[in-house]
């Protein structure tokens, strides 16, 4: 089986806003909350408040840039290679997630300029001390490999987040498609017959179709002609915008119903627009369908 795939959830605000708090709460996690690392909940300066604005500014708002910059870096560099189908085997997803090592490993120099400098600003401003700029938030072998985790996080999530989403998109569309496929193809004809023999009837012409002394019968303007099917099979085999069953063994073709109005014990009787204005009784139930299809129709 092949995917057929696209990138535009890499442009996906929300995808972007879901993926850094993700990834922020979990490299966090996994940072702060090690044994080796509690210390800092011991501090005179942990507050909670203090901690829920480390995580929403200072963790959350400034990497969504990161997010942004890496998802962009993804996305052009699998349009450039032009990565667009992939085989649903375990090779082939193997190879397809290592060809995004590369630029996955380098995206630490697009983003580092916008994201550490975004930081260094909100951390310092108004005292800004651009040695410090460039001692802690510059180019460094240690700011790339901390940030190593998360932007594997970031890039190999995403690329997989992707492959789920098309994947239960393209299977949702499959089932569509079966289902669409195993229903019967709607008829313009029917194979009926008369007291001179056999004919194509165009349903354009029926009026009324009606199951008498189990024979169901087609009536159009000055004929009435036997069909083959019963009411069920011929409700299948009818354009169901037109053709709608009233009652248990009758179908009336919607174009040639005239009027209706009430009867009695809640039930209606449809009139259709033959010379004899025949009348057949219905219930509120099937009223209420007639009339929303008339409504939708409009």
């Amino acid at each position: 089986m092949w995917l057929e795939l696209d990138y535009k959830l890499l442009r996906n605000w929300k995808a972007i806003l879901i993926t850094t708090i993700v990834v922020v709460l979990t490299y966090n996690f996994i940072a702060y909350l090690h044994p080796a690392n509690m210390d800092w909940m011991s501090s005179g300066h942990f507050t909670w408040s203090n901690t829920l604005r480390f995580l929403i500014i200072d963790q959350i708002l400034v990497e969504l840039i990161t997010a942004f910059v890496v998802f962009q870096l993804i996305r052009i560099y699998a349009e450039r290679l032009k990565l667009f189908q992939l085989r649903l085997a375990p090779k082939s997803l193997l190879i397809y997630q290592l060809k995004f090592l590369p630029v996955i490993l380098v995206s630490f120099f697009f983003f580092a300029p916008f994201t550490l400098t975004t930081r260094f600003l909100y951390n310092h401003f108004p005292n800004l001390d651009w040695n410090i700029y460039l001692e802690s938030y510059f180019y460094s072998s240690s700011l790339y490999i901390v940030y190593l985790l998360p932007v594997f996080l970031y890039g190999f999530g995403i690329v997989n987040a992707n492959l789920i989403v098309l994947y239960n998109r393209q299977l949702g569309k499959t089932q569509i498609d079966l289902r669409e496929a195993k229903k019967p193809k709607l008829k313009n004809r029917l194979w009926a017959s008369d007291e001179w023999g056999e004919m194509f009837l165009d349903v354009d012409k029926i009026f009324w179709i009606e199951r008498t002394d189990r024979k169901s019968i087609a009536k159009t303007d000055s004929e009435k002609y036997r069909l083959k099917e019963n009411i069920t099979e011929l409700e299948d085999k009818l354009d169901p915008n037109k053709f709608v069953r009233i009652n248990r063994g009758t179908l009336v073709n919607l174009e040639f119903v005239q009027n209706y109005s009430f009867w009695e014990n809640d039930k209606y009787v449809l009139r259709m627009n033959d010379e004899k204005k025949s009348e057949f009784v219905m219930s509120r139930e099937r009223l209420q369908k007639i009339k929303h299809m008339f409504l939708e129709a409009d």
